[in-house]
């Protein structure tokens, strides 16, 4: 019988393998979405190429992170592939009170 170490060693393997291949799959995501804003393919977006698609100058400021007023892949796949132009924020829906709580 397989000592319960193997075991332990196979799940940790399985999990760190799982958790590369998520990492693999949103890099290529954020990859594929900044070559389609990077219209001239230098490797930055700027805030010409962020508005041909849409995307509105606060936001892009706001994704300039070191405000060199271009963005990189980095930058992008930190903050770019998040933030939406104009998106209503989520409704907050109020807490409901504990049975014991005042009204």
């Amino acid at each position: 019988m397989k000592s319960i170490n193997h075991h332990i060693w196979i799940l940790g393997l399985a999990g760190a393998l799982g958790a590369a291949t998520s990492i693999s799959a949103l890099a290529a995501s954020a990859s594929t979405e900044f070559k389609s804003y990077d219209s001239n393919g230098d490797g930055h977006i700027s805030l010409q190429e962020y508005q041909a698609k849409g995307g509105g100058e606060q936001t892009f400021h706001m994704i300039d992170a070191n405000g060199d007023h271009i963005v990189s892949h980095d930058e992008f796949a930190k903050k770019g592939s998040s933030a939406t132009e104009g998106a209503p924020a989520a409704p907050v829906t109020p807490a409901m009170p504990a049975p014991n709580d005042r009204l």
